[in-house]
C-alpha cells in the first residue's frame, strides 16, 4: 500500500457500528483515505487509521470527534493525528510499498548512468 500524505489519524472506538458512523463522518469531512480498520473483542473495540495531508487528516479527526455527540463522547477512546510519523511507523502500518523503495534504487542507479553517458540526449538538439 502507498502513502497517502504525510500524516495519519489513528482512532479506538468502542462498539463496530459507532466505528462505522464515526469514519463515515471523518471520512465525509476531508480527503482523507482509509487505511486499515481492526476489529478486536468481537467488534466491542475497533482500531481505524486515516491517512491523507496534515490539513486534511486534521479535518477528519476534529469530524471525528464532533461525532462523540451522536455516538457518546465515552465510546471515542482515542483521537489523534500525527503529522509526518517517523518512518518506522509507516512500516509499522505496512503503509511503505517494497515496489516503491526498489523504484527509488534503480532510479538511483539510472541517473548514475546518465551522469556517466551524459544523459540521454548526449548534448544534441534532434528537434
Amino acid at each position: 500500500m502507498k502513502r497517502n500524505g504525510n500524516a495519519i489519524g489513528v482512532l479506538e472506538i468502542n462498539y463496530y457500528a459507532n466505528t462505522v458512523f464515526v469514519v463515515d463522518q471523518a471520512l465525509k469531512a476531508a480527503q482523507v483515505e482509509l487505511v486499515s480498520c481492526h476489529k478486536t473483542l468481537g467488534g466491542r473495540m475497533c482500531h481505524t487509521v486515516l491517512a491523507g495531508e496534515t490539513s486534511a487528516v486534521y479535518a477528519a479527526m476534529e469530524a471525528a470527534r464532533d461525532s462523540g455527540r451522536i455516538v457518546g463522547e465515552s465510546n471515542i477512546k482515542v483521537c489523534v493525528s500525527i503529522n509526518n510519523p517517523h518512518r518506522e511507523v509507516w512500516k509499522l502500518l505496512n503503509m511503505i510499498d517494497r515496489h516503491e523503495e526498489e523504484s527509488k534504487t534503480e532510479t538511483g542507479k539510472e541517473h548514475e548512468n546518465e551522469d556517466k553517458t551524459g544523459g540521454e540526449g548526449n548534448g544534441r538538439d534532434i528537434s
